[in-house]
This record gives structure tokens, sequence and C-alpha cells, in this order.
């Protein structure tokens, strides 16, 4: 898929015929537009979302609302207030694009009269151009969907201050879903589901009790009961991921109320980084603790060796007082002398004379070697247990005392904030006082949709391993009838084919990993200039590593996990995206078990793609380029100047750029009315009393 054009008509803030027309020059495949906060790029980003899947492209995961406030408000505000027919003030988006040798216009309309009728029942179109033919689609949301899924929609159209979400081990379920859907194996989990499904498998269980015997029958119910309650368990649980997104939607509305309210502005913004910093610091502490763990996994055991090596030392210590180590001499020795019959001094040592006999008493108080070995390796395994468990004793120490500074500058911060929460509620304005109170509730509604997440997980591990138990204990039991052994081949057939179908999944999965792990970490590296690299677990976790010293000896080093900061969750975002972006690209050529899956190309749009990025921006911007077949940044002058703006000049890769023109009553706070864009200065704020609009212009 290769976008070519977007028009806008009076879709919200952009008054009237707006349009772009992206670069699709392979060597020039960045189209850029630039835009103060407030002037409509979060607006440019959405009308893409719109026309694609209509209302819910505007939706966040949770079905709400998210960077867009009143999405059923799509017609520009100008237009509606002055409109005389709502049948007639209508606002729309168009969108042209190549897919395969097709070229696609699709459009979606809405009238006022929807809009305040029913938002989501826009008219939507689409046409096909082939061979210089144009052909109408009667489905055109079915086709949509067929081109460009919209569960994978957040992976390639998204706000770049929030996608390092998926760098987090709570979402690999997210990560999951991601390489399922862009890399063709939606379609065997689908299957899954639909043979699991009441309509199939719960059809079957209910044929089989009618023919069986009482005992079994009992099982399946109970079994049926495990199953029912187990999607009970993860509908619950999926309901409370919801409302997490939800509930941290609405704190960053909150946060951002704050961060403009005059009388909070100041110590809001100070918050805002002290939980910032808290979080890096969280996540660090999670780090250290994994470390610990893994450290007293692997030589805990070294810490409880002391009475062993006491009693070792006290050994040899007796051994050296007997005179028995080091042996003066040793009875292999004296038996070649013996079986020579001659002694080092010639003597004869034949059988019955007194020579032979003494030296024979003298086997009798001789060391022996493999007693002299043995106690050579108890010598031995006594050092070596001994500076393990000193090195392991004095690197848990070192932990600790770290892990305990880490938590003590947690503390610091935990009550720097909550003094910060205590003097907003307090304060005079009402304002304040409301959003500071709501900030709270919401805050404790958040940690308790936490803890039922926990008790759900060991909820369904328990129903899961019941249901287990359950299934073998009905195998096992022989039918007597026909009818009730065939109902149970049925049912077994189904069993079977859901296993392994599975299995066929998971192998798929596991298949692809490899291959992943070696797009992410060669796109990494190009990017972060550090001794790191990152991978994805088998549990499908992001993870950057790097390498500590450890183990026993100085030179040699053990893999930790890298405490990650937002800017590089962020960039290991990014990078897993364009990494699945470039293997759905090729899948067809990956030789896995499926058979004839094609490959797809696919843009990516970033709203604020180096907001959250710091000190990586300048190798993010150097990176943007390789991220997609076709991308469209939408950037504020302060993301884009400076360092950005070098990288992106340096690749040469920018093919076109736009800016967007404001018109209004007043400026916006802090913004300058005038843009400088690779040293050319342009006015993007007009004076408008009457009304308020952006328009799109061409730089």
């Amino acid at each position: 898929m290769i976008l070519e054009r977007l028009v806008l008509e009076n879709f919200r803030q952009f008054k009237g015929r707006q349009e772009i027309v992206f670069s699709d020059i392979i060597d020039r495949n960045i189209t850029i537009v630039h835009g103060e906060n407030g002037f409509g790029k979060t607006a440019l980003l959405k009308a893409l979302l719109w026309v694609l899947y209509g209302r819910e492209g505007l939706m966040g995961p949770d079905g709400r609302e998210e960077d867009f406030e009143k999405p059923d408000r799509i017609i520009h505000e100008g237009l509606e207030h002055n409109a005389k027919d709502p049948n007639v003030a209508t606002a729309s988006v168009e969108l042209t694009f190549k897919h395969d040798s097709d070229r696609y216009i699709l459009s979606r309309k809405l009238s006022l009269a929807q809009q305040r009728l029913d938002p989501s029942r826009a008219e939507v179109t689409l046409a096909i151009i082939r061979d210089g033919q144009t052909f109408k689609n009667d489905n055109p949301q079915k086709r949509i969907q067929a081109i460009l899924p919209y569960g994978i929609s957040g992976f390639l159209f998204f706000n770049g201050e929030r996608i390092n979400y998926l760098a987090m081990e709570k979402n690999r379920a997210q990560v999951t879903e991601a390489i399922h859907q862009m890399l063709g194996l939606k379609l065997l989990r689908t299957t899954i589901e639909d043979l699991k499904h009441p309509n199939v498998r719960g059809k079957l269980r209910s044929e089989q009790k009618e023919t069986t015997s009482d005992e079994k029958r009992e099982l399946i119910e109970q079994l049926s009961s495990n199953e029912s309650r187990i999607q009970e368990l993860e509908d619950s649980r999926r309901q409370v991921l919801t409302n997490l997104v939800s509930i941290n939607s609405e704190l960053k509305i909150i946060d951002n109320k704050l961060a403009i309210n005059r009388e909070a502005r100041e110590l809001q913004t100070e918050r805002i980084r002290l939980m910032s910093k808290r979080e890096e610091l969280g996540a660090k502490l999670e780090d250290i603790t994994r470390r610990l763990s893994n450290l007293i996994s692997d030589r805990g055991y070294t810490l409880f060796t002391s009475e062993l090596i006491n009693r070792g030392l006290e050994t040899r210590n007796r051994l050296s007082a007997e005179g028995k180590i080091p042996a003066r001499v040793l009875n292999s020795f004296l038996q070649e002398l013996l079986d020579s019959c001659m002694c080092i001094c010639k003597r004869s040592l034949d059988e019955g004379t007194p020579e032979r006999l003494a030296v024979e008493t003298l086997l009798t108080i001789a060391g022996d070697q493999d007693f002299n070995n043995a106690v050579s390796a108890l010598d031995n395994a006594i050092g070596v247990i001994s500076e393990a468990a000193k090195r392991a004793q004095e690197e848990i120490n070192m932990i600790i005392a770290e892990r305990l500074e880490l938590i003590r500058e947690i503390r610091n911060r935990d009550e720097r904030i909550e003094e910060i929460h205590q003097i907003l509620g307090g304060k005079k304005d009402e304002e304040v006082q409301n959003l500071e109170e709501k900030r709270k509730a919401l805050q404790l509604e958040r940690d308790a949709q936490n803890a039922a997440i926990g008790r759900f997980d060991s909820q369904i591990e328990a129903a899961q391993k019941e249901v287990e138990s359950l299934a073998a204990q009905i195998r096992q039991i022989e039918d007597m009838e026909e009818v009730a052994a065939r109902a149970q081949r049925r049912v077994d057939a189904v069993e079977d084919c859901v296993k392994l179908l599975e299995d066929i999944l998971l192998a798929e999965t596991k298949d692809l990993r490899p291959l992943l792990n070696k797009e992410i970490d060669k796109h990494f590296r190009k990017i972060i200039d550090r001794d790191y690299w990152v991978e994805l677990t088998e549990d499908y976790t992001l993870r950057i590593l790097k390498h500590v010293l450890g183990g026993e000896g100085d030179k040699k080093t053990d893999e930790t996990d890298v405490a990650l900061s937002t800017g590089q969750r962020t960039v290991t975002s990014l990078v897993f995206i364009a990494s699945l972006v470039a293997l759905a690209k090729k899948r067809s050529e990956i030789p896995t078990i499926l058979r004839g899956l094609s490959g797809s190309e696919y843009p990516v749009a970033i709203d604020s793609p180096f907001g959250a990025l710091s000190i990586f921006r300048r190798g993010v911007a150097r990176y943007i380029p390789e991220l997609a077949p076709q991308v469209l940044l939408l950037v504020s002058p302060e993301q884009y100047n400076g360092q950005v703006e070098n990288s992106l000049n340096e690749s040469g890769r920018v093919g076109k750029r736009y800016y967007l023109e404001y018109h209004g009553p007043t400026i916006p706070d802090r913004v300058n009315p005038e843009l400088v864009v690779n040293e050319q200065t342009i006015k993007q704020y007009y004076p408008c009393e009457t009304e308020e609009y952006t328009e799109i212009r061409m730089l």
C-alpha cells in the first residue's frame, strides 16, 4: 500500500478543501508536515484513520476518545454554526493509494444532519482503477480491512510519544498480536477460535453428553463449566485492560489541563518530570531485582558452603598433622621395588629376607597416589568454592546497596509527588481542586484494576490446569455404545485439530522470532551507539541487553537487562514496528510451514515522532527513512529544529514538505507566529477575529 494523496474538506479545523500529495519516490520516501501544537497535526493523522475505518479509527484501543476530543464533531465548527441546510453542509476525506497493481480512491463523507443523528453512519465509497477502467466496490469497508486490517493500524499510524508502551513486559500480548496480524498468522488463530466456539465444540459436547455414561457426563459438564469459567475470566481480564487504557487516557487529559492552568502549571510541570524520572528508576529497580534473583539462582548456593569448607579444611589439617600429607613415600613406589626384588640400595628383596619384610611393613603407612590426587582435588575445590562464595557475597552486597539506593530515590520522589498533590489539592482554585481530586480517584482505580489483573491471571491458570485434568479423565473412559463412541471420536477430532493448529501457530511464531530478532537488532544498532543489543524473548517481551562483569573471574561477563528510559522504550518500539514492516514486505520469501502467503508493503505515519526521544533524536532521525517504504512525519518546531533537521537534510530522503497555517483570534501559548525551516522564515499565524481554521501549505 502506497499513499498518493489525502484530500480534506471541512474536516475539523481544516476549512474548505485542503490536500497533501505524498512523496512516493523510493529514494525520497519521507513527507513532512510542520505544525505547531494545536494547529492540526493530530487531526491530520485522525483524518487518515477516519477515512480508512470511520468512527472506530478515531477511538483508542478501549473504544473511547484518545488524543482527539469530541470525535463525533467532524464538520468544521464555522461551517456547522453558519449552515442553513444540515443536509448540504458536509465534511469529507478522500484517500488515493496504490495497492498491488491497482489504484484505489477511498472517500468518506458526513453531512451535518448525519452528524447530529448518528456520526458513525458516514457515506463511504471505494473506486478501483484497473487497466484504465474504474470499478465501484460494493463492500468498501471489507476491502479496506483486507488491505489494511484495523488491528494493525495502531502499529502504522500512531502518536510517537505513546508508542513506547510496546517495550514493556506487561504488553507482550500486544507484541504477539502484532506479529500474528502483520505476518499472516491471524487466520490460524481465527480458525482455532472458531473450532473452540460453542457452535462447534460446544455443540459436539452437548451431543456427547446425551449418549454417554453418567460418570462421563458429569466430567463433561465439569469440563464445560471450567471452560466457560475461563472464557468469563478472560473476558473480564480484557475488560480490565480496556478500563486501564481508559483510565490512563483520562489521567493524561487531566495532566494536560493542569499543565496549562496558571495556578497549577509550575507544580504540574515538576510532577510530570518527577513521574518520568520515577518511572525510569522503577525500571532500574526491576532490572536490579532481576539481576539479584539471577545471581542468587546461579551462585547463591555458595553462600551456604561455609560448614562444608570448614570440614574440608579440618580434614586436610588433620591429615597433615598425622603426616599423611604430603606422603613421604608412595605405596606404588614400594610395590615396584618388591616386584623387582631389588632395593634402590641394590640389596636383595627376595621372599623371606629381613629386607623384604621391612619394605612390606612400610606399605602399611605409605601414601596412595589416588589418595594424594583426592586431597589435591579437595584443596582446589575448597579454594574455588571459597572464592566463589566471597565473590557472590560481594556482588550481592553491592546489588543490595544499589537496590536500597534506588528505593531511597524512588521514596524521595514519591514523597515530593505526594507533597505536590497536597499543595494542588489545597489550592483555592476550584478547577485545580476538582482536577486533583479526580486525578487521585483515577490513580486509586488504576491500582485496583492492576490488582484485578493479577487475580484473574492466577484464576485462569488454575482453571486451565483443571480443564487439562478433566479432559485426560474423559478420554480414559471407554464408551460401550457405538453412538457414544462416535460422539467421543468427533470431539477428539476437533480437540486434535485445535491442538495441531495451536502447535502450528506456535511453531510459525517461533520460526519467525529469530528472523524478527535479526531485523530488530540490525535496525536498533543503527540508532543506539552503545554496546547494547535488543531481542524479542521467547515470551515476546522486547528487551534491551548489555554485558556486565560477573561470574567467577574478572574477564567473565553476564547478560543483563538495561533499565529502559522512556526514550529507549520508544526507540525499541519503533525498531520493532520497522522490523515487522520489513518482514511483512518479504513474507512470501520466508520459508515457514504456511505456504502461499504474499508480502505486503505498509506506510507509516507518526504524529510527534521525536517527542519522547531526548538524546536519541539524531539517531532516530537518521534511521527514519528506513522505517518503512513510505513515511509521513507530523512534527512541531520544538521537536524538529536542530539535530533532527540536520539529520533528515543529510539523508536527502525528504521528498515533500508542508506546513500548517493557522488563522484565529489568538495564538496558542508559547507558539511563535513564524516558522523557520531550513533557514527559511514562514509566516504561520494570521490573526482572524471572526473564525478559527487551519490551511495546509506546501513548502
